[in-house]
């Protein structure tokens, strides 16, 4: 099975965010450091990429734009931003820089589930769904409001 890679310093976060991917059926890996997502992404390339803009040590923004000017697989996978920051200058600067989709946190985690189902082929259910998609008039992904 294909993987998702948390890139995530702060560990309540992270906790939460692995606890509602595994429970949809996603496998998870987590990584505190921007760097250490870099070299996860050469080692082992994940299905999608979910990261931080606050890491202690790169700017989740410019690492998102190191991953999506590489060439290979890394180029290819979808990239959600997950922060704290606000505005809808964030929500175009995060596309400006490549990522896909954003969300905010705090987040809903069902829209946060909503968003990641856009990027991955949810696991298959026993009564066959498949999950929901949202959209954005923006260009990016992101929870409808509510």
């Amino acid at each position: 099975m294909t993987h998702i890679l948390l890139v995530e310093d702060n560990q309540s976060n992270a906790d939460l965010m692995i606890r509602l991917l595994e429970t949809e059926g996603y496998t998870v890996k987590h990584c505190t450091h921007g760097l250490e997502g870099v070299r996860s992404v050469q080692k082992d390339p994940p299905a999608l990429i979910l990261m931080d803009f606050n890491l202690p040590d790169v700017d989740g923004r410019t690492l998102i734009l190191t991953l999506k000017r590489r060439t290979g697989a890394a180029q290819s996978i979808p990239i959600i931003a997950v922060t704290a920051r606000t505005g809808i200058m964030e929500e175009v600067i995060a596309e400006r820089f490549g990522c896909d989709a954003f969300v905010r946190k705090p987040f809903d985690p069902q829209e946060f589930i909503a968003v990641v189902q856009q990027f991955m082929k949810k696991p298959a259910a026993p009564n066959g769904d498949s999950g929901a998609s949202v959209g954005s008039s923006s260009g990016l992904a992101h929870p409808p409001k509510v």
